[in-house]
């Protein structure tokens, strides 16, 4: 039981070291990296916009 105990309170220190990554962002310059990464997830999940001419009217 004792070991249980201790296996437990070990397992909560580490736990507690890991970094977080649901973590919201402190400071200015980590929000605007947050901000930064996502603008360029969203547009590179964009269709690419169509290059072909449009076609001329009779």
């Amino acid at each position: 039981m004792k070991g249980l105990v201790i296996a437990f309170g070990l397992l909560t220190v580490t736990g507690a070291c890991a970094p977080d990554n649901t973590r919201m962002p402190e400071s200015s310059y980590q929000w605007q990296q947050r901000q930064d990464r996502i603008e360029q997830d969203w547009r590179a999940s964009q269709p690419a916009p169509q290059t072909t001419p449009p076609k001329d009217k009779p």
